[in-house]
């Protein structure tokens, strides 16, 4: 039997980390615990508390680590320059489709919520929508009711990255951006 590589603390604290985030996308949160981790870590108990302290601490680590992860994806598909003629919102939602290929299990945790998530989720999400949302706002500024043509934006790119999330075979970015091309200039459209 071979000896077991010591890992630095930050390297551990990935690998726990890791290891949850595999559980709850997997099984949901309500299959996560400090004994389940350890063992699938191959650690003691002792160590995920020397790391968290408690069950909830693990999950809010986890749920911080992996909104910056979805975030750090998002800014950058809103930071890419748009080329001439293509629609703003289908090219953004094409580099978060990147993002969501890139870390599926991420984007699984707020786009496909488990069951049983500790209060930081939800606190996260409502977080997320409003930096989103916030995102639109340039893009609809010219509609007559912008705030709700932004939420509708919203929902049509939750709605597509979830379909890609469940069914990457049935629903590939190449359909769910021609899909969005017209809906978003149609949405956009002052009246």
């Amino acid at each position: 039997m071979g000896a077991r590589k010591r890992l630095s603390g930050p390297e551990r604290r990935a690998q726990i980390l890791d290891v949850t985030r595999a559980l709850v996308v997997g099984e949901g949160y309500h299959a996560v615990g400090i004994e389940r981790v350890a063992e699938a870590c191959g650690v003691t108990r002792t160590v995920i508390y020397q790391q968290f302290t408690s069950l909830p601490g693990l999950l809010v680590a986890l749920i911080d680590r992996e909104v910056d992860l979805a975030f750090a994806g998002f800014r950058k598909a809103a930071a890419r320059p748009v080329p001439e003629g293509e629609d703003p919102f289908t090219w953004a939602l094409a580099g978060i489709l990147e993002a969501v290929a890139a870390a599926p299990d991420t984007w699984r945790l707020f786009l496909l919520p488990a069951e049983g998530g500790p209060p930081a989720l939800h606190e996260r999400l409502a977080q997320a929508r409003a930096v989103t949302r916030a995102s639109l706002q340039p893009l609809t500024a010219q509609h007559p009711d912008p705030a709700l043509a932004g939420r509708v934006l919203h929902a049509v790119a939750d709605e597509l990255v979830r379909l890609h999330l469940t069914e990457p075979d049935t629903y590939p970015v190449d359909r769910l951006l021609a899909q969005a091309r017209p809906l978003a200039r149609a949405i956009r459209a002052p009246a």
